[in-house]
């Protein structure tokens, strides 16, 4: 998308819905690859700007509440969660997290200087401008605002008017979000379920089990202790007054509402019959590291000075693998030989040279970009969006039919699936998930299954199976 003519373009394509994310995103991409002309670091530079904000807002909002300790450990926490690992892809999350957070920071300083809420507006219109469903961290500067107005009978106009501007953008994309909802509606990819309020929060806090709900459920209880019961404990007015200045009640309700935002965004997708997937909640993860710096600054110090020292191993032990492949220049080494090993399999069972069919489009897409262009390996993706919904796992059309509108913007070979098979009555397919990509859609296999055609195996290895289809007359 980014590599599209110009801005203008780019419109054009997210108009008939080629892909899901605002205009912005694609022209910061843009900006990034002229700055640094090498696709694989190019494009992933707003993620890993946007991680380094993240982590150093974190800790400067801390450090105005907390000890440096405190506030050390809680933007060390951000890089135990996946947030880490988009910070090395290139999708808008970690740059989308980043404006949010430095909007946390601008909104706690707003009545330092009316400049803050000019950045308050910025970086929430940045965010929104970024990834759609940044609209659900609304709720929770909402809420904490209203604090502020309720226990402390301060109206600030400035922050309110700082937030609501920084939701005009998705008025401007309005028609770009309908149209994309519209088309892909229907059958979308990612289901919404009330059952992931529970097990979302285990995928973002990298918890198994209940653990991570436990976790958000643990760190609310105590917030609330320290919101009620303090509060409610008399003869200590001086202590109240320094629990309440070092621990806000607007700021301990902004925390509590981002913990908790995966509730109210599955409830509104439910109700808009929306998609909804545990990445679009991320920022959730800030609440989780606000809530870990401030209860840190409750325990001994050399409790704290533990803690640091175990989310820096637990960090540095993830990114062994990382360093290692990237000191010796081993990085796309993984993507470079899945194509070597798809070549080698089609090689040794196509003496024929038939056509070759990838049925598992989530797929085909990054085996296509890193297939070498001179390479003699010609790769198809056919399309039926009615059988995917009919043969799929998920039961989705989605990238069928992100398909059917990239193939009038690239030179991909995608075919309807009857254009296909009515040119060609023999060919390979290419099925199963390899190199770590999803299989849900793929509905090929038990398509052909299904109408009786002969499909005979050729070979498995490595998560990818070659079959030999021909057609029935």
């Amino acid at each position: 998308m980014s590599r599209l003519p110009s801005a203008s373009e780019i419109w054009k394509a997210l108009d008939h819905a080629a892909d899901s994310n605002p205009p912005v995103y694609y022209l910061v991409n843009r900006l990034a690859r002229q700055l640094v002309p090498d696709d694989h670091l190019g494009y992933r530079l707003p993620s890993i700007l946007g991680l380094l904000g993240i982590v150093y807002c974190i800790y400067i909002i801390l450090s105005r509440r907390v000890s440096r300790l405190s506030a050390l450990v809680g933007a060390t926490f951000v890089l135990c969660t996946p947030l880490a690992e988009y910070a090395y892809e290139a999708r808008p999350y970690a740059l989308m997290i980043g404006c949010v957070s430095c909007a946390i920071l601008a909104w706690q300083r707003i009545e330092d200087s009316s400049l803050y809420a000019i950045f308050v507006a910025i970086s929430l219109a940045a965010a929104v401008s970024l990834h759609y469903y940044a609209v659900f961290v609304w709720p929770a500067f909402l809420v904490a605002e209203a604090s502020v107005w309720i226990f402390h009978r301060r109206f600030r106009v400035s922050a309110w008017a700082s937030i609501a501007a920084g939701a005009l953008p998705l008025l401007f994309f309005s028609k770009l979000l309908l149209r994309m909802r519209q088309y892909y509606g229907h059958n979308f990819w990612s289901h919404v379920s009330f059952r992931q309020i529970v097990f979302m929060h285990n995928w973002l806090f990298n918890m198994s089990g209940y653990w991570g709900w436990s976790f958000a459920v643990g760190i609310t209880a105590i917030i609330l202790y320290y919101s009620v019961v303090k509060a409610a404990t008399p003869g200590l007015p001086g202590n109240q007054k320094v629990e309440e200045e070092a621990f806000p009640i607007e700021e301990r309700a902004l925390i509590l509402m981002l913990l908790w935002l995966p509730a109210i965004a599955i409830a509104a997708s439910k109700i808009g019959h929306g998609g909804m997937t545990e990445r679009y909640m991320m920022p959730t993860i800030l609440g989780g590291a606000l809530a870990f710096g401030y209860l840190t600054s409750k325990l001994p110090r050399t409790v704290g000075v533990l803690l640091l020292f175990l989310l820096s191993t637990s960090y540095a032990l993830s990114s062994v693998g990382v360093v290692k492949n990237a000191l010796n220049g081993s990085l796309l080494e993984s993507r470079v030989a899945a194509t070597h090993e798809l070549q080698a399999i089609v090689a040794e069972n196509n003496k024929s040279g038939l056509p070759v069919v990838m049925s598992n489009e989530v797929r085909y897409l990054p085996m296509v970009y890193y297939t070498p262009a001179a390479s003699k390996l010609q790769l198809y993706a056919v399309t039926d969006p009615s059988a995917a919904v009919e043969f799929a796992d998920n039961k989705s059309d989605s990238a069928d039919l992100e398909l059917l509108v990239l193939r009038q913007y690239f030179p991909l070979q995608v075919e309807d699936y009857g254009g296909f098979v009515s040119k060609h009555r023999e060919f390979l397919v290419v099925s199963g998930t390899g190199g770590g990509y999803g299989g849900g859609s793929e509905w090929l296999p038990a398509r052909l299954a299904h109408d009786g055609d002969d499909v005979r195996l050729l070979s498995t290895a490595d998560q990818t199976t070659l079959y030999h289809v021909i057609m029935k007359p």
